[in-house]
């Protein structure tokens, strides 16, 4: 049975329900993207914007797989307040070059129901977690983010005997990781903004956010060194490469919360749609981190780091070489890396046959491509011509992403068919 698009009050919304529609603000930049699963937090996110009243969203009749825990369900008892207090010390933080004493005892007191809930439960696979907040300022968002992805390795590095972290250890990781990029509120919204690439004087002025966030929490007796090494060092590799605050001296040995922390921020600017950069899947990002492995990070955070997140977001768009357009459908918790896909369209008229199909990523039918011939992937159609277009920008040509024998060509599902001829008509215009 085919999907079906409804139009839903923001009231009525359910978590699990799929968005079939960009949900933008009033100045037309997207919130949530086409295809996003909806949570208690996004949902929340929704009814406190008001100029918000409904929402179109996919109602699928197959179930979600099973046994598939998300973090968003597991972190569903913390108060909303949390965030947004946290929300609130960050733009507070715009605003002064010194972080004050109750400030740090007041996060400390909100991150507990975070710590809390994420290591009185069982470990959760992060799955398309996205929080709405000012997107002005996406330092609150990334380093929510990162304080949860970070907790969240080190819940799995107890588990696993790597580590034995006491309670001040996790509050220490949670407000490291919280704090680590607080020096970007001192960097002007215009460079941290910028579409494209930074200029050298630019990027220079970028650098300097762990030196400003240093300089911001050094003088703080309520917070710890590990904490404060954290926010200083998290752009230190393991081989000594990178950069630290100024003034600080250098690390012979990165301490173990700085090692995760580093690995969760980098993760997440990979995955994490920005004015400079499309938001590439979790699955390339992890591909990034473990082609780093052993010379930048450490081996045992980036593996664990592959345990708790979803390779392949329920939701998002896979392109293969040949150009086809595929669609994860579900995932099983056992195989994360070997999602169930919907082949939803394609742009070589040789595939148009198989529009429908299902198959799984790792043993697709004969003629079909698997998972070595997977070349993009985004969260919604937009996405992947965005990337597409910066494949074109980079000099590759069409034939570079779709095959040499391609007979190019718009065929998809019926239900996809306006969001290709929107998204992917320049495909035509090339040849």
């Amino acid at each position: 049975m085919a999907n079906l698009v409804v139009k839903v009050q923001t009231e009525d919304l359910q978590p699990g329900q799929i968005l079939a529609e960009d949900i933008r603000d009033p100045f037309g930049r997207i919130l949530l993207y086409s295809g996003a699963t909806l949570t208690e937090f996004t949902i929340q996110g929704l009814r406190e914007r008001e100029y918000i009243k409904t929402v179109k969203v996919r109602i699928s009749p197959e179930k979600i797989a099973p046994g598939l825990l998300r973090p968003e369900e597991s972190l569903a008892r913390i108060p909303t307040q949390v965030h947004q207090r946290i929300g609130g010390f960050f733009e507070k933080a715009r605003t002064s070059a010194q972080v004050k004493e109750e400030a740090i005892e007041h996060l400390s007191e909100d991150v507990q129901p975070v710590i809390e809930n994420i290591f009185g439960t069982e470990p959760a696979i992060v799955h398309n977690l996205r929080l709405l907040s000012n997107h002005d300022d996406h330092t609150h968002q990334h380093s929510w983010m990162v304080m949860l992805l970070s907790l969240s390795i080190l819940r799995e590095a107890e588990l696993k005997g790597f580590l034995k972290p006491d309670k001040h250890d996790k509050t220490d990781m949670a407000l490291g990781a919280l704090l680590h990029d607080i020096g970007k509120t001192q960097i002007p919204l215009k460079i941290l903004n910028k579409p494209g690439k930074l200029s050298a004087e630019e990027w220079q002025k970028m650098r300097l956010h762990s030196t400003y966030g240093y300089r911001m929490i050094r003088s703080l007796s309520s917070l710890m060194p590990v904490s404060k090494a954290v926010v200083g060092h998290h752009h230190r590799y393991l081989d000594g490469s990178g950069y630290s605050a100024e003034g600080l001296p250098f690390l012979e040995y990165v301490p173990d919360l700085v090692r995760i922390a580093t690995v969760a921020d980098i993760y997440e600017a990979i995955v994490s749609e920005r004015p400079y950069h499309i938001a590439a899947l979790p699955y390339h990002a992890i591909k990034i981190l473990e082609q780093g492995s052993k010379k930048l990070y450490d081996p045992r955070y980036v593996s664990l780091l592959r345990e708790i997140v979803a390779a392949f977001p329920i939701g998002s768009l896979l392109l293969f070489s040949g150009g086809l357009v595929a669609q994860v459908e579900d995932v099983d918790l056992k195989e994360k890396d070997n999602p169930l896909l919907l082949i939803v369209g394609s742009f070589n008229r040789k595939y148009a046959p198989h529009l429908g199909l299902r198959y799984n990523l790792e043993s697709p039918p004969s003629g079909l491509p698997g998972e070595p011939e997977l070349l993009l992937g985004a969260y919604s159609p937009a996405g992947l011509a965005s990337k597409i277009r910066a494949g074109f920008q980079l000099q590759k040509t069409p034939y570079d992403l779709l095959g040499s024998d391609a007979s190019i060509g718009l065929y998809s599902l019926p239900d996809w068919e306006s969001s290709f001829c929107e998204n992917f008509g320049f495909l035509l215009q090339i040849f």
